[in-house]
């Protein structure tokens, strides 16, 4: 057993753990640290006991980077959400004696042509890879459609790493997609970050390129919150907005008249107020009008970790 696997706590009780367990907790994403504020804030207990149980059943090591937790916001609501890697993939079909290798990923642009070197300016529409296990008479083929998993910009366009990286980004996808399906007792219930990459993105976390995923909660910008008059009253028409749809061109616009980087009366730009935004409202204008709830974050420096309450009703 790896000395982190060692020192993660025993119990999901957060008042049991020692500075040393507390610190490994943190470090495998289970802690969100507050952009703004500074305000850590602990996975509810539930997200903290299914990642220790996962890790004493898979032996995969957070420090590693095998296994970790990544915090989301969705409607104003902090949800962690359990990854692992894909060699971290790779070692528990390993470990369970029953993994024969796998074949080469292949690529095609219309689902009947396959070729194992993507070399098109243009992605492939689909990877596949096929898993051997012992016992199986054939190899286990899974499918990963590009438009179900790459991974875009607010503004629609392909993220960096899926335009550099975007056929073997798709392979990887296909590969844990055949993995769970080939060792379901050992992978089901684990999802890789290639996989979720097309999800919300993490709150306030970028997450490095071996974790497979590249772009940070907030588009970045280059200068710091400029104090300046912006070119429209941007807030007036995003608070407006009833849906993403409705929203979207808001951003576009704000982005091409480059007011993204203008600073709001309580210091945050105004691109990361919109991006905030955008998480609490829903991706269609609904037919009837909702008021949503307004967030409030407390700026208020903490010193403990309070605990993540788990919305009633909300899986999303």
């Amino acid at each position: 057993m790896s000395n982190a696997l060692a020192t993660l706590p025993k119990s999901s009780d957060s008042t049991t753990w020692n500075p040393e367990e507390r610190a490994l907790v943190e470090a495998a994403g289970l802690v969100h640290t507050d952009a703004q504020s500074g305000q850590k804030t602990l996975a509810e207990r539930a997200t903290v006991a299914a990642f220790l149980q996962h890790c004493a059943r898979t032996g995969l090591d957070p420090i590693a980077r095998q296994i970790y937790s990544i915090a989301r916001k969705s409607k104003g609501q902090l949800k962690w959400q359990i990854q692992i890697s894909i060699d971290g993939a790779r070692l528990v079909a390993e470990r369970t004696g029953q993994y024969e290798g796998q074949t080469t990923p292949e690529f095609t642009s219309d689902g009947v042509t396959w070729t194992q070197v993507w070399l098109s300016h243009e992605p492939p529409k689909a990877a596949r890879v096929g898993v051997y296990r012992r016992g199986f008479r054939e190899a286990l083929y899974a499918v990963a459609l590009w438009d179900a998993y790459v991974q875009t910009k607010y503004n629609g366009d392909v993220t960096d790493m899926w335009q550099k990286m975007g056929p073997l980004m798709l392979a990887k996808c296909a590969e844990m997609l055949a993995l769970r399906k080939a060792f379901p007792q050992d992978l089901s219930g684990l999802y890789s970050s290639e996989e979720m990459s097309q999800a919300a993105p993490a709150a306030d976390q970028p997450v490095s390129s071996d974790a497979g995923s590249s772009a940070p909660a907030n588009p970045p910008s280059a200068d710091a919150p400029q104090v300046r008059a912006p070119q429209k009253d941007w807030l007036t028409l995003a608070n407006a907005a009833k849906s993403k749809d409705e929203l979207r061109p808001i951003f576009q616009e704000a982005q091409a008249a480059g007011d993204l980087n203008v600073a709001l009366a309580d210091g945050r730009e105004l691109g990361a107020y919109l991006w905030e935004l955008r998480d609490r409202l829903p991706d269609h204008t609904p037919a009837e009008d909702v008021v949503d709830a307004v967030v409030v974050e407390d700026d208020a420096p903490v010193t403990e970790w309070p605990t993540a309450t788990i919305p009633n009703g909300d899986d999303a």
